[in-house]
């Protein structure tokens, strides 16, 4: 049984437009030293600890695609942070029911949401980044992100939609898994976004970590003995 902590609710506009505007700071301020950083970086090889036959469960191909994840939407739409959080249960030797993970992530509040004009709430806006906080620790240079990395622990990433996919139109962020860093200096990411069924090993993504680096806006490495914390047996 899960016991998430409940998260702290935004009840009007005004609220939300100022945690957006903190929140926005933190992401602008992370990824400017990303990329002042990454130029004197010697990124190693970084064999993954993680099986890699433990791939994430399918966004869009899942028996859970067509889950309901708040008022509106569904995980094939906006599912990649519970996602990333169920993967980084099982990379953990956890194992959770993953429609009462999504009940328990909106029941308490992790559910993003945005505002019309008359201050009314709309959902369909992703997922609260203080799910990661609360359940991981936030890492804050690519310094922190190899150390994590190199003690054995997949990190939680938050990068933007237009550098992962090098498509100046995709827009937004999306979650994935960094599990290691290859010969070649390639990241290696779980990214659930991307499985089809038939193929699952597609779940298993490849790019030049200088690059993929460029766009991280947040990162998060997960700390065990905190989510065995929210798992109540």
């Amino acid at each position: 049984m899960l016991r998430i902590p409940k998260n702290e609710v935004i009840t009007n506009k005004a609220e939300r437009e100022q945690l957006d505007a903190k929140e926005k700071e933190q992401l602008d301020l992370f990824q400017k030293m990303m990329r002042m950083d990454l130029p004197n970086v010697q990124i190693p090889e970084i064999k993954p600890t993680v099986p890699l036959d433990l791939y994430p469960m399918s966004q869009k191909k899942s028996e859970y695609a067509y889950l309901s994840y708040g008022k509106i939407s569904d995980i094939a739409d906006a599912g990649c942070g519970p996602l990333a959080l169920e993967y980084a249960f099982r990379a953990n030797g956890m194992k959770v029911n993953f429609p009462k993970l999504i009940k328990e992530v909106v029941d308490k509040g992790y559910r993003a949401y945005i505002y019309d004009d008359d201050g009314n709430i709309i959902d369909g806006s992703g997922t609260e980044y203080t799910l990661f906080d609360n359940l991981g620790i936030r890492l804050f240079s690519v310094y922190d992100i190899l150390e994590c990395l190199d003690a054995g622990d997949c990190v939680c990433i938050l990068i933007q939609n237009s550098v992962y996919h090098q498509d100046a139109k995709r827009k937004g962020n999306h979650f994935v898994t960094l599990i290691g860093i290859d010969e070649e200096k390639n990241a290696i990411m779980m990214d659930g976004n991307l499985i089809v069924d038939e193929h699952p090993e597609a779940a298993l993504v490849r790019k030049p970590f200088m690059e993929m680096a460029l766009g991280i806006r947040s990162a998060w490495g997960w700390d065990k003995k905190k989510l065995k914390t929210f798992i109540k047996r």
